[in-house]
């Protein structure tokens, strides 16, 4: 018997002893903003926190940027359009209730925004990007002022990425127009600005997300009761209700990037919700991050190291001649959450095994526009540190002892064990 025959025996005994309870802090955390339920669909939250001030005599001179890009419209399987045209025809019947009224309002909307274009990045995924650039540029302006004027900017080939590129870079040059930006993309710059799970992680994974998937069944009575007067009479004109819930739920957890409000969230019921986002969670650390089954082999991916490759080269060269003050590159979840994973970054590097990353809070991980800020630090004798932030928040490295601020040479050391 392989492991991951063993671990998907393991499960299948965990689901067929009764239902799982909920955590509680996790099911308050998600009821606290219902659009979290998407996971990496989740619109980006600024969370200030206290930080840990500086050693003395140390300041910020040189800052190393990976964002993810900001909001963007998804990929239902069936179409934005698939689900309008359900809602489309009970409200011809006069079957919708109240709420499913404006369910069908939004979706409408929904679908003029999304135009047919999935991955379409949103204006609020490219306010997100103004807003964080602005935070940087107030916090870290001395970075900005003090040092070189320039700043290097890379993105992924997909234009979402480019377009929030512009949004972050526009917002800097409208705080200072005096900063160099250089703004660059190209199929050469993505193999360490993209990177994702294998296609052997993907097929190998799927049976632990089926069983998952099997333990918690869609309440589509709920849905049908909340949509239509008639669950009946929706029911004979929707088709398959698991099909109906599916394309909904797709339709309900992008909505945040369309500044919609969460009511079409609210046609679920909480144990959809809390399920729904569960699996998601296990999803993408099975696929993404450090997890017992599949993180060895998702961390020895080449991406991963040629990323580091690139830090190392730019943040030693910025050093040693000050010729940029900051590196900015624009990519994806999938990359923002490999690369974390392998750094060792305090709520993604951790070995959790197929169970407990269904606990995972990936939304305050890796939302839409999510980030890793690693910001350089001297002092008069040239000695630097470096601390990290994960979404803007001070986050604190697994992999070294000490922190939040950390001896470069000591990271670098740690990156060349990639």
């Amino acid at each position: 018997m392989n492991r991951i025959t063993a671990i998907i025996i393991c499960l299948l005994a965990v689901f067929s002893a009764g239902a799982q309870e909920k955590d509680p802090q996790l099911a308050t955390s998600i009821n606290e903003n219902l659009f979290r339920t998407g996971i990496v669909l989740n619109p980006y939250e600024y969370r200030p926190a206290a930080e840990t001030p500086a050693p003395r005599g140390y300041k910020p001179f040189y800052i190393s940027h990976y964002g993810r890009h900001g909001s963007r419209s998804d990929w239902p399987a069936d179409g934005y359009r698939g689900v309008l045209d359900k809602f489309a025809r009970a409200h011809k019947a006069g079957i919708l209730t109240e709420q499913g009224e404006k369910a069908y309002g939004m979706i409408a909307e929904i679908v003029a925004k999304y135009n047919d274009m999935g991955g379409r990045l949103t204006p609020r995924g490219a306010r997100e990007h103004r807003q964080i650039a602005g935070r940087m540029y107030k916090k870290y302006k001395r970075v900005f002022k003090n040092g070189s004027r320039r700043v290097r900017a890379i993105s992924s080939v997909s234009p979402r990425c480019i377009i929030s590129m512009a949004a972050f870079t526009g917002e800097l040059l409208s705080l200072d127009p005096g900063l160099d930006i250089g703004w660059d993309t190209g199929e050469q710059y993505m193999r360490y600005i993209s990177g994702g799970d294998t296609p052997e992680i993907r097929s190998d994974s799927q049976p632990l997300l089926d069983a998952d998937m099997a333990a918690h069944p869609r309440d589509t009575a709920t849905l049908l009761a909340r949509v239509f007067t008639d669950p009946a009479a929706g029911s004979a004109l929707i088709g398959p209700a698991e099909a109906f819930w599916d394309q909904t739920m797709d339709v309900a957890v992008a909505s945040g990037a369309f500044d919609c409000d969460d009511s079409l969230l609210r046609l679920f019921s909480e144990d959809d919700i809390y399920w729904h986002e569960t699996h998601w969670s296990m999803y993408m650390y099975l696929h993404h991050c450090n997890s017992v089954e599949f993180g060895d082999r998702r961390m020895a991916l080449p991406e991963v190291r040629a990323f580091f490759d690139d830090v190392m080269e730019k943040a030693d060269d910025a050093i040693a001649t000050g010729s940029y003050a900051a590196d900015l590159r624009f990519g994806h979840d999938t990359h923002l959450l490999g690369i974390c994973a392998r750094l060792g970054l305090k709520g993604i590097g951790e070995r959790l095994n197929a169970e407990q990353c269904q606990l995972w809070p990936g939304y305050f991980c890796a939302p839409f526009a999510g980030n890793l800020q690693m910001v350089f630090y001297k002092n008069r004798q040239n000695d630097v540190l470096v601390k990290f932030y994960l979404n803007e928040r001070e986050t604190p490295l697994i992999s070294l002892p000490g922190g939040p601020y950390y001896k470069w040479e000591d990271v670098k050391a740690l990156f060349k064990t990639f």
